[in-house]
């Protein structure tokens, strides 16, 4: 019996910019709450994300939480998440947050579970806009960012994730999933403005 090789994870870069797309995930008042310097920095970070990808003819995409009543939490956020019961439409929590950006008119997916793929239209509304390198930004890392990143290496988007642009509410936590979505699932790469104004050179 022969020994197979080892499978290992980590080992080669996507690195491509073909066809691009930005997905901001869940920038609503909601998830960037409070003090904490690395999700406002993160918010800024989509900001500057989304303005660069507007200069470089990308589409922009935005996704968000809604509930119209408690029962759509389904089990697990019912448990583990009751506060996101306060995502109704038209709550304040529910708006996106003013440092993000957001443009009226953009393309708004809203979603009841972690992943911007599960019970929405956003694979088909990518596929129209003729989206393969999808770069990711928003809140929060090791949830809903993790859970639609994962998803779209899947689904066979090529997956980039921009640091300067992701946040969650534990350092530690934010740190081991960067770590694991640029070994197993995307791109990581650490200026996501700087990553749209490279298309906009190569484009030149």
């Amino acid at each position: 019996m022969s020994s197979g090789e080892a499978v290992r994870v980590g080992m080669g870069r996507l690195a491509t910019t073909e066809r691009p797309g930005l997905v901001l995930v869940d920038c609503q008042r909601l998830f960037t709450l409070g003090d904490d310097p690395a999700v406002a920095a993160a918010a800024e970070g989509c900001g500057r994300a989304a303005a660069a990808a507007r200069e470089a003819g990308v589409p922009v995409v935005w996704l968000r939480v809604l509930f119209d009543d408690d029962d759509q939490l389904g089990p697990v956020w019912t448990a583990k998440a009751p506060a996101l019961k306060q995502l109704r439409p038209g709550a304040e929590l529910s708006g996106f947050d003013d440092r993000v950006g957001y443009v009226e008119g953009e393309p708004v997916v809203t979603k009841t579970r972690a992943s911007g793929f599960v019970r929405t239209d956003l694979d088909d509304l990518l596929h129209d806009l003729d989206v393969h390198a999808l770069a990711v930004a928003g809140f929060t890392t090791a949830g809903c960012v993790r859970a639609t990143v994962v998803d779209a290496a899947s689904l066979d988007y090529a997956p980039v994730v921009l640091a300067d642009a992701v946040a969650d509410r534990s350092a530690a936590i934010h740190d081991a999933a960067l770590v694991d979505l640029d070994a197993r699932y995307a791109d990581v790469v650490p200026d996501g403005a700087a990553w749209f104004q490279a298309l906009r050179g190569s484009q030149s």
